[in-house]
């Protein structure tokens, strides 16, 4: 089993704002308190993200039913939870119906390791639509803390010899270069809706 990055949620949350619609990630869950885990991931993203972070079960439901349940609404974050239980068959009608799971929020896989093997030799096309997106929840969740904060944004104005003022103001002109820092400024300074 490959060692997967360990991101804490505030990085998950960055990594969703930067990507914006139709991200797919998997997140490769603690193996001890993995639904306290879970709640305080919902709970973090939603606070962070200050959109709905709802948790789908699709052990509990057809794949037919799994598709409906994506799919209202459809633009919220889904943790998908329930698969660490699908065996070969599970997850092959899972890759067949990959498009019918697309949507317009974000979809995070919460798995065990062992269900990310299973994933990836059964489920090709499911693990297109993740490609390099494997993390592991870090252990020190939560979110960035004021000062950590701060600390980020005076480095991203040391690289890029620009005041914070400066890059809002270009932001709302529509004149902010396409780089994935900037819009990280602009999330880090509360105004993503500029993105």
């Amino acid at each position: 089993m490959p060692d997967f990055a360990e991101k804490p949620a505030h990085e998950i949350g960055r990594r969703l704002e930067i990507r914006g619609t139709h991200a797919w990630l998997v997140l490769v869950r603690p193996a001890e308190a993995h639904e306290e885990a879970l709640e305080d991931l919902r709970t973090e993203l939603s606070v962070m993200l200050e959109r709905p972070v709802r948790i789908v079960d699709a052990g509990r439901v057809s794949i037919t039913e799994l598709r409906q349940d994506i799919r209202t609404p459809p633009d919220d974050i889904v943790l998908l939870t329930g698969l660490d239980g699908f065996d070969e068959a599970s997850w092959a009608a899972l890759d067949l119906n990959r498009s019918g799971l697309e949507r317009p929020g974000a979809i995070i896989m919460w798995l065990s390791s062992s269900a990310v093997l299973t994933l990836s030799r059964h489920a090709s096309s499911v693990r297109s639509f993740v490609g390099g997106s494997f993390f592991a929840l870090g252990p020190q969740g939560g979110i960035m803390s004021g000062e950590e904060r701060d600390r980020r944004l005076n480095e991203l104005a040391e690289h890029f010899q620009l005041s914070s003022e400066h890059v809002l103001g270009m932001a709302q002109a529509g004149q902010l270069p396409p780089d994935p820092l900037f819009v990280e400024w602009l999330v880090l300074l509360g105004r993503g809706d500029l993105v």
